[in-house]
């Protein structure tokens, strides 16, 4: 879930925006039937906006699949978070209005296990099967079925400011949350900003904190463990001592992703603890940003000790509803929106991470990005959202509460019990 949100064996990620070009709707007066098959004149497909695509790529490719296949898309693009709902309420109520859907990572064992997407065999070629990375396309599969095409290969990574660091006589950025705490202090400033919002991309920043303390919000059956781990423990009383301290600015709790990125592009804090790939592109776009020649990408991420290295992987897919009346045009405009071809034009211009594995070797791509070198590092330690039925409650209980906690309303005792509750409480539900 955004981002849920998010990232691979090199599963690695980057997101990218359409333009609105219409709402939803069903497809059923402009499609005409053959036997089984349906040949459509019209798709509806509705993904999330993408912060990495200033230039308009995928909406320029969309427009040059219909007129080389004659089908129509409405291509219907807004905010992450209002995607999801339109999606998740359309599908919860039967479904029929979209042909393809973004399917993220955090709702694979549900769309799986409710039937809301077809199995993809069937038109996965050999070329397909073999060339891309394997992390991403056995993400989105189950028993040995394949349910979605990563478009969004969104793992995050660690990048700094050097000039910033040089400043205050530091020749590498903070490795342990302590340190991280300790250069807010030299600095008299905030050592970074990040999104905790009371939304699902407050809960995937959560999650890395979590998890790079050794924390787990659940264990290996999906049983809610938050009140007893000691890694969780540890990552709010962290987070709450460093709200306290300004250690991350209190608008944390309030804005974007977009915004962080802008803030980090003007120079208003040195770290970017998991900044998405096409930022280190655009800080180094003087339209852009006030930081050009500023930045570098870390070895290593952020943790308790310098041991316990994890990265956000939030990959997204496209998937094909079982509702869809259009299910081969629905494929073919996933499978333009996929090619080898479109996907090195697509980290040419934008710096997004590919899913084909044969680009990673491409000397083209690694003279242009020879930071990718310490992307993959990082991304060999990277992590996503528990495979659990019940995600959607996960992620507004642990946003929602967390809040309470970073701000004192809760203890970190008291709020991990009340977490625990809940989340058992949704566990249940779905049982």
């Amino acid at each position: 879930m955004k981002k849920r949100c998010i990232a691979l064996a090199l599963v690695l990620v980057m997101l990218l925006p359409f333009a609105l070009t219409g709402c939803g709707g069903g497809t059923d007066d402009t499609t005409t039937t053959t036997g089984d098959d349906t040949t459509a004149t019209k798709i509806t497909v509705i993904l999330p906006e993408n912060e990495a695509d200033p230039q308009g790529i995928h909406a320029a490719r969309t427009k040059k699949f219909e007129e080389e296949t004659g089908i129509q898309v409405e291509l219907i693009n807004k905010g992450w978070e209002a995607a999801a709902d339109d999606i998740l309420a359309d599908l919860a109520s039967g479904g029929g209005s979209y042909d393809v859907i973004e399917f993220d990572n955090a709702w694979i064992a549900k769309f799986i296990d409710n039937g809301w997407v077809e199995p993809l065999d069937s038109y996965l070629t050999p070329e397909i099967k073999d060339g891309m990375v394997p992390g991403l396309l056995e993400l989105f599969s189950k028993d040995g079925k394949h349910y979605g095409i990563v478009w969004n290969n969104d793992t995050r990574f660690y990048m700094y400011n050097k000039a910033m660091l040089d400043e205050l006589g530091l020749d590498a950025p903070p490795k342990t949350w302590d340190e991280v705490s300790a250069l807010a202090k030299k600095r008299g400033d905030i050592a970074y900003l990040d999104t905790y919002k009371q939304e699902q991309m407050g809960t995937n920043q959560l999650m890395f904190v979590v998890y790079s303390f050794g924390g787990e919000f659940v264990d290996a059956d999906g049983n809610p463990i938050v009140a007893t781990d000691p890694g969780v423990k540890e990552a709010y009383t962290w987070l709450a001592q460093a709200y306290k301290d300004k250690v991350f600015g209190p608008s944390s709790l309030t804005i974007d992703y977009d915004e962080v990125k802008d803030s980090f592009l003007l120079g208003t804090f040195p770290l970017f603890l998991q900044a998405w790939p096409g930022v280190y592109g655009d800080a180094n776009d003087p339209n852009l940003s006030k930081i050009v020649d500023q930045v570098n990408v870390a070895d290593y991420s952020v943790s308790k000790t310098g041991a316990e290295q994890v990265v956000l992987t939030l990959p997204e897919a496209m998937a094909i509803t079982t509702t869809s009346k259009n299910k081969d045009a629905a494929w073919k405009y996933i499978e333009y929106m996929s090619t080898k071809e479109f996907d090195k034009e697509r980290a040419l211009a934008l710096g997004s991470l590919p899913i084909w594995s044969e680009l990673y070797n491409d000397e083209e791509l690694l003279e242009l990005y020879p930071y990718w070198k310490q992307f993959g590092m990082q991304a060999q330690n990277s992590r996503g959202y528990p495979v659990i039925l019940w995600v959607e409650d996960f992620a507004d209980i642990v946003a929602k509460v967390s809040q309470r906690i970073l701000t004192g309303d809760l203890t970190v005792e008291g709020g991990l019990a009340e977490m625990q509750k809940l989340m058992e409480d949704a566990k249940a539900s779905v049982e």
